[in-house]
């Protein structure tokens, strides 16, 4: 076996007309039979919602609060277990997901006993398990999925994922450069009102220490010109006025000298007029001192410009030394988004042509890859009772890059002989459609992470011949793969090595009748009566 991922059981509980079932599976080919309306179907929707599909509540049995869907994969694959611990719900035996669907509407999700995202989900099942259903081979015909398959054959996926991350980090580079050029258109305006500020802000250099002493000079000066006044007062009092004390002293002094025996008299004067010259002296050093020779206006306009400041960005002082570092910051990065720019210009080329060498590379290898498949394609499908057809991939080049490379691939098929090639959408039936996939599958199951696969009644509208080597195709994916078929056709039942048989019956319990569908696994050796019945249907 391909010693991946292998679907090994589904438990249904109260899920639709499943009421207890366990569904084994083996690890090659398994088909799901039984009469239309059996409950086929059902199992397929129960391993579409475990993988990520839109929980529905009419599927919980009635009378049930809820449904449950348990699916196990067995893993022994270590790059497998590598990507379950990448996204973070790694296991040890078995890779389990549970959906639990409630009759409200609600519903609940888990990888490995752990609660997760429906995205998660989907993300595994995309991973390793591909869905063949009776319009799924419709994508197809998409130009970007038939690239894939390609890629996935030509066994492209390392080169492919270096491109894609060359392309992404191309795309960012683009990205930013139309940031920084809108940037720059708008920062020219923005500039110019940062350089206002700027101007406003570094001429006065907030300070927390240079306001602290401002208001400190500030009440000195104002002490000091006090003093002054008082000063002024003292020394016009002393001697600077007509009737100073100096001249009063004096003036006493020369009366007191008209007398006799006034000597002593005279001397106090004179000493009282010494002092006064002293203090007179003391008082005009103390006018004439530059101690604080500062301007009160100055200081006083300093200390407005502090105040409108703060009221112009309502904060304080360390706001505004925060807003000046902030703006300088800004202007600066304006500054350099020349350079910014010219730098993004050169990675981006540098980037390019990277992208181009190496989408160049891909391009050339699914030329080659793309006339191998197509020859491969081609003897599948006569395999299929499509003789005559012509399967022709065909590669172009584009002219610009794009998140695939440089490459265009069309898909071209000739159903009959001498009738030209067209498009595959446009000529293909619903059944070739099928047969085609079912060939892609074919080569595509020997690579690659899908390990799984499942088809849904893929044999609709065909028998015979045609149904019987849809078997046998089926099977020989089976070689390298896991394969579940939902089937009609005993022809595709033969080729199964598990079949899995769907019952459904009314079970009468408690005067109660209930639809119940329940399955039996039959064997590659018990098979043929069960065939037979089909072909009696």
């Amino acid at each position: 076996m391909n010693g991946k991922l292998n679907l090994t059981t589904v438990k249904l509980q109260n899920f639709a007309t499943f009421r207890n079932q366990t569904i084994d599976f083996s690890t090659n080919f398994n088909t799901i039979v039984g009469e239309t309306g059996s409950g086929k179907s059902l199992i397929l929707d129960a391993l579409q919602m475990s993988f990520g599909a839109r929980a529905d509540k009419k599927l919980v049995r009635r009378d049930a609060e809820f449904a449950t869907i348990e699916v196990v994969f067995s893993c022994h694959s270590e790059k497998a277990q590598a990507y379950f611990d990448d996204i973070g719900y790694p296991f040890e035996d078995d890779i389990v997901i549970k959906r639990v669907i409630y009759n409200s509407g609600k519903s609940k999700s888990f990888l490995n006993y752990q609660s997760c995202p429906v995205c998660i989900l989907s993300l595994v099942a995309r991973k390793f398990v591909d869905l063949v259903g009776q319009f799924e081979n419709q994508k197809l015909l998409s130009e970007e999925y038939q690239l894939k398959l390609l890629d996935n054959y030509a066994g492209l996926d390392k080169t492919f994922k270096k491109y894609e991350e060359e392309f992404n980090k191309l795309t960012n580079f683009e990205s930013q450069l139309i940031d920084l050029q809108e940037r720059k258109s708008r920062s020219l305006e923005r500039k110019d009102f940062l350089e206002f500020q700027l101007i406003e802000l570094n001429k006065l250099d907030p300070s927390e220490t240079d306001e602290k002493e401002l208001r400190e000079k500030k009440d000195s000066i104002l002490e000091f010109e006090e003093r002054k006044k008082v000063y002024s007062s003292l020394s016009h009092i002393i001697s600077e006025s007509e009737g100073s004390l100096l001249n009063k002293i004096s003036q006493a002094q020369r009366e007191v000298s008209q007398l006799t025996n006034t000597d002593a008299l005279y001397d106090r004067f004179e000493n009282i007029k010494s002092e006064l010259e002293d203090i007179s002296f003391e008082v005009s050093k103390s006018l004439d001192s530059d101690e604080l020779d500062s301007d009160i206006t100055e200081v006083v306009d300093r200390l407005d410009i502090y105040q409108k400041l703060k009221r112009k960005y309502n904060t304080d002082t360390s706001g505004l030394i925060a807003t000046k570092q902030k703006y300088q910051d800004e202007f600066n990065n304006i500054e350099v988004i020349d350079s910014e720019i010219t730098k993004l210009i050169l990675n981006i080329s540098k980037v390019s042509d990277s992208c181009h060498r190496i989408a160049l590379e891909l391009h050339n290898e699914r030329l080659k890859q793309a006339s191998i498949l197509s020859k491969n394609l081609t003897a599948l499908i006569h395999d299929l009772n499509m003789e005559g057809a012509v399967i022709d991939l065909r590669i172009s080049k584009n002219e610009h890059l794009n998140a695939k490379g440089i490459s265009h691939l069309s898909f071209f098929a000739q159903t009959n002989p001498g009738e030209g090639y067209h498009p595959i959408k446009n000529i293909a039936s619903g059944g070739e459609l099928s047969r085609i996939l079912l060939a892609l599958r074919q080569v595509l199951s020997q690579s690659g992470s899908i390990s799984v696969f499942l088809f849904d009644e893929i044999d609709t509208g065909v028998g015979g011949e045609t149904a019987l080597s849809i078997g046998k195709a089926l099977a020989k994916v089976s070689e390298s793969s896991q394969v579940i078929a939902i089937t009609h056709l005993p022809q595709i039942a033969y080729c199964s090595d598990h079949m899995i048989l769907v019952n459904k019956s009314p079970i009468v319990a408690d005067d109660n009748t209930r639809t119940e569908s329940k399955v039996r696994h039959v064997s590659k050796e018990e098979m043929e009566p069960v065939i037979k019945e089909m072909q009696v249907l």
